[in-house]
Formats: C-alpha cells, structure tokens, sequence
C-alpha cells in the first residue's frame, strides 16, 4: 500500500533570518519520491522572536545567508543572533550557503566563509547545485522566436509608440554599480554607437514602452524588438552566466555577453555569442554596425532561430555539440548527483540529508568547512576605464606640472647666475684664475674624498 503525502514522516529545513527567501516559508519538499518529506522553516527576526528550539533541534543543516555570517555587514551585527557555532564545531549541525549571487568579496574571507559547511548555488562544484541552466535550455534555444527579422529592421526606424526608431543594441539593468564596473564599459561604447537603456538606474536614456491598450511590454517582447542586446553580468566569475543570456536566446536576439572568462559551455552554436572583452569598445561598435547593415551575415548568427528554408524546424543538430552535451537531459536522482541538474533534484538531495542525518544514517564532519572563493575577477570595467578615461588625462597633468615646476625652478635659478658671474670675475681680478680642487695623495689612501 502506497504511502500518502499526510502519512510521511517530515523532516524540518531551517532557513536563519533571511527574509527574502519568504517564499519558502512552509513550503514542502514532497515531489523526491521519497518515503518521507521535508518543510522549509523560515526563522526570521532573532532580535525579536525567540527560536523555535524543538524545530531548530530537529533540523541539522540551517540555511544561512552570507550577509549575516559576517558580522561587520551583517543586518543584526551580532554573533548571538547567529545560530550557535559551536553546534556546527561538535556536528551537531552543519550551515548551508544558499544564493544564485556572485561570490561576493567577503566570501574570500576565511574568517565568514569558513562558518558554512555545505554551498547551494549555481556553481558545478556545490554541493549541491542550483542552476540557471538546465536541459530546458535546449528546448528555449529551438522554440521558435516570438518576432521576425523583418520585424526587428521596422522597429529600428519606427520604434515603439513614440515614433522614436530604436537602437542597435538594448540593455535592461537595475544593478546600477555593478562589482564589475560593466558601467563604465557601456559609457565607453555609446561614445561609438547608440546603446538604448532600460531599467532604475540615473544612465537610462528610454522610458519602458507600453502597448496601444496601455500593457507593460515584457522583458522578452523588449528584447525580441532590438536585434542586439548586452547580457553583461553584474560579476565575472566563473559558470555566473544568468537569466541575461538565456532570455537573449528566447528573444531570437544576438547577444554581447560578458561574464567568466569561457563560454563555451553556454554558446549555442560557434557564433551565436559576442564576446565584449574581445574588442574594445570601438571595436564592438564597429562590428554591430557591420552585423546591423548586413542582413545576411545577422541572420547567420542567429540560424538556430530562423533557418534558411523557413519551411524546416530546428534541430539541436543546429547546435554546438558541446552546447548539447553539456544540456542534454539524463537521468535525475534524488539519491545521485546527476547532470545537468535541476532545482527540485538538488533539493531532494538536501532532504534527504537531513533525513540521513536524523536518523543516524549519517553523520556531520566538523571539519568540512568551505574554503574562500577567489574565482572572481574584481573591478574588471574599473580598471578599463581608468587606461581609456582617465589614465591619459592624469598623464597629461603629471607632464603640465612637471613642466611648470622645471619652469619655476629654472627662473630661480636665472636670477643667481648674474651673481656667480659677478663673484668668478672678482676673484679673477685679485689673481685667482683657478678654483681649487680636492687633492688626492697617490701614495696614501687618506683624501679629501673620504670625508
């Protein structure tokens, strides 16, 4: 006889303060196939409401944000209001770093990252993973696109309903200083071409567009009407490839990424991507103008989405090999890490740890504790811009008063040349035609020099 959902025993998944991830609250985890379930916990507010210490016994591993395990930044600023240390220290409990965030600067602290047994997060080497990508990728990337090229050309000359045509290239951003600079980038590239920016930050330039009967355009009806569209993360670190890129390959839109270093795991064909930090600025406006004024060589970018005979549907034959087989669906466990992997798996896995744990299946190591995470390159577009907007300009000061202080010191010294001329002529006169040197005994090695 089958077990029902009310029947299962179910085991507690402790989330510590981090109001954002509300949601959870209560939520089941019940869809493992599994003779048991878990419940997600929210504990909210420690300064105010006491713990629940039944649930917090019973719940071994506690998700715990990252701004609260540092105590300089964190949102309580006190270590009594974070769950005692020294139950992870004896195995009795185990913290779990939950987020879809870039690694922040404090993660690469010892003294923070340390605390945290366990990582939940998009990277391959969490232990447990949570994606952007999984095998519905392949599925979005082949879906046919929600508008034509012919489309994308009209609306570069008509635009929305303000009559105002559109640029090449659209942004949507509201991280508006990013832990990259990308900003400065993109200030650099509008110098060369127009760049249309949507979004809460001051630079934005166009007003979100709504339709004749007063609706919101979507992110995806944006962004399927502009032919190029930057997908630059916020951080570039390694695997970080977001929601940017993903809706860029809905959109049947050329993306210009910026990111991790390779994206050979996420291009879903040998051109379907442009690397920013392959070009400078001027550069990658130069190549977008060529693509924009060259329907042919756009549409080739972009045949995954409109194939030649528009008659035939496309196959992940169209794509990268190692595009496919890095998406490709297998077989997902919630007992055996499968790849690729999806939220609900990765979750399952979390579930039943705890449920092993609680029961004596398995026990906690002390010692596993996470190492910093330095794989980020920190302030990239920063020091990008200094050499482009202002290491020039400083260079050219530095010259200017280097120039006006040997000025300076050169009219100093004008005025007492008159006077040593006044001086060698005196002595001249009164029969000293020489100035005298230090002299220097051949036969000793006492001299006047060794003073």
């Amino acid at each position: 006889m089958s077990t029902s959902i009310q029947d299962k025993k179910e085991y507690p998944l402790m989330w510590w303060g981090k109001d954002e991830i509300r949601g959870f609250d209560q939520k089941l985890v019940d869809n493992c196939n599994l003779p048991y379930n878990c419940r997600h916990i929210l504990y909210r507010d420690p300064r105010f409401n006491p713990v629940d210490k039944d649930l917090y016994d019973k719940s071994p591993l506690i998700f715990v944000s990252i701004y609260q395990a540092d105590d300089s930044i964190s949102a309580f600023n006190r270590p009594e209001d974070l769950p005692p240390q020294k139950d992870v220290d004896a195995g009795k409990k185990a913290w779990v770093l939950y987020g879809w965030e870039a690694p922040k600067w404090f993660e690469s602290k010892k003294s923070v990252i340390n605390k945290f047994s366990y990582k939940f997060n998009y990277h391959p080497n969490s232990d447990f993973i949570y994606p952007y990508f999984d095998s519905s990728i392949l599925d979005l990337v082949l879906a046919p696109p929600p508008s034509t090229l012919e489309y994308k050309n009209t609306m570069r000359q008509k635009g929305f309903n303000d009559g105002r045509g559109l640029a090449p290239i659209a942004w949507i951003v509201s991280n508006c200083n990013s832990f990259n600079g990308r900003e400065y980038y993109v200030h650099q590239l509008q110098k060369y071409i127009n760049v249309d920016i949507y979004g809460h930050c001051k630079n934005l330039n166009r007003v979100w567009p709504r339709h004749a009967d007063g609706r919101e355009f979507t992110d995806l009806e944006l962004t399927s009407s502009y032919k190029f569209y930057l997908a630059f993360e916020n951080s570039n670190c390694d695997f970080y490839v977001t929601e940017k890129l993903k809706r860029t390959y809905e959109a049947g839109t050329i993306p210009i990424v910026d990111g991790p270093n390779d994206y050979g795991l996420f291009a879903a064909t040998h051109n379907a991507l442009i690397q920013a930090d392959q070009y400078s600025p001027k550069q990658l406006a130069a190549l977008v103008k060529a693509l924009d004024n060259d329907e042919d060589k756009y549409a080739d970018r972009l045949r995954y989405k409109y194939p030649k005979d528009p008659a035939r549907k496309p196959t992940v034959e169209d794509l990268s090999p190692v595009f496919v087989g890095q998406w490709m669906n297998r077989n997902q466990s919630a007992t055996y890490r499968s790849w690729p992997p999806n939220y609900d798996e990765s979750m399952c896995r979390v579930c039943k740890l705890a449920h092993d744990v609680s029961e004596g299946l398995e026990t906690l190591d002390p010692t596993k504790r996470l190492a910093p995470d330095a794989n980020c390159l920190a302030k990239k577009h920063y020091r990008f811009t200094w050499m482009v907007e202002y290491h020039w300009r400083l260079s050219l000061l530095f010259v200017a008063l280097l120039g006006m202080t040997l000025f300076v010191l050169y009219r100093k010294r004008g005025r007492r040349i008159p006077r040593i001329m006044t001086w060698l002529l005196r002595e001249w006169d009164s029969g000293m035609n020489y100035l005298a040197l230090p002299t220097f005994d051949s036969k000793s090695t006492n001299s006047q020099w060794s003073n």
